[in-house]
């Protein structure tokens, strides 16, 4: 399975809060997601690995927009 699934996936409630400071002039957010989603299946440091392979925080389950993704594939 881990040859086939990535670890870390890209999540829109990852994405959202570092567009939103990229929008601002601060883009190292933005940068440490393209670091770590390119190469989703590596192990990653420690911090990594507690920030990006993890559930949705449970204060989003209730929230519509940018907290559900779907695939219509």
């Amino acid at each position: 399975m881990k040859l086939v699934n990535p670890k870390y996936s890209l999540r829109e409630w990852f994405v959202v809060p570092a567009y939103r400071q990229a929008a601002e002039g601060h883009y190292e957010l933005l940068r440490e997601l393209q670091e770590v989603m390119t190469q989703p299946y590596a192990e990653q440091s420690t911090d990594v690995e507690n920030k990006y392979y993890r559930l949705k925080p449970s204060e989003l389950f209730a929230v519509g927009g940018w907290s559900h993704y779907s695939c219509s594939s």
